[in-house]
């Protein structure tokens, strides 16, 4: 399970409570994210390649479902691109694929998220107009402002400059992994390009739109839902 940018990888933990009978979780603390920490984020790129290393390592090569949720999945694509896993299964839930747009409009796209974030970093109530309480809850709220305080400037730069702009192959290798692509109701707007850019160069994926939802509510808020989901996929 890899999360999503200005996240905290214990934001999942009711999720991970409510699959752990089923499944061995590793969950992603992802570089500039983690508290416990100063990493820095470095790119998809690099970082994808460690998540790799890290589980080929530890004797997981071969794993039965890979989740990412926003920047996560965006991690999650470019794993499956660099095939050196074997995947039975992956959910990419409102994953951010890479911009398909000129230089100039990527620049202006990643100062604009760049000063937003900054904002939300320094004002909680911000951060509210992005993700409502009423929600993702006060708590939720509260944890992320939290997460996103331990962040550096030069981490969200690097988190938006890579996650809108990683490296793909010209050719999206052949997989035998069963790819699913899902985004809330109440997200279609925003996710339009990521969901065209899927559709052009993965082939094969199945999409769901999840009546109701906004950007990362099923999996942070509808944990026994989510985990029924993802134990029905991988064990059917």
């Amino acid at each position: 399970m890899i999360h999503g940018a200005c996240m905290c990888w214990d934001m999942f933990r009711e999720s991970v409570a409510a699959l752990q009978d089923r499944f061995h979780i590793y969950v992603v603390a992802v570089p500039g994210h983690d508290p416990s920490t100063d990493e820095e984020f470095t790119s998809v790129e690099e970082i994808s390649r460690q998540i790799e290393d890290e589980l080929i390592g530890r004797g997981q090569g071969q794993i039965d479902l890979l989740y990412g949720l926003s920047m996560g999945g965006g991690f999650a694509i470019r794993i499956l691109a660099d095939d050196r896993l074997t995947v039975k299964d992956a959910v990419i839930d409102a994953g951010i694929t890479p911009y398909e747009l000129p230089y100039i409009a990527t620049r202006l796209i990643l100062l604009k998220d760049f000063l937003m974030t900054e904002w939300g970093r320094h004002s909680k109530k911000a951060l509210a107009l992005a993700f409502p309480p009423e929600r993702y809850t006060q708590e939720g709220v509260d944890e992320m402002f939290r997460a996103m305080g331990h962040m550096t400037a030069k981490t969200i730069w690097r988190v938006f400059d890579s996650t809108d702009n990683y490296s793909m192959p010209e050719t999206f290798p052949a997989l035998q992994t069963n790819i699913r692509y899902w985004y809330g109701e109440q997200e279609k707007k925003a996710r339009k390009l990521d969901i065209a850019y899927v559709r052009k160069h993965i082939p094969g994926v199945e999409f769901r739109e999840i009546p109701g939802m906004e950007h990362g509510e099923y999996v942070l808020m509808r944990p026994e839902e989510f985990a029924e989901d993802l134990i029905r996929i991988s064990f059917s």
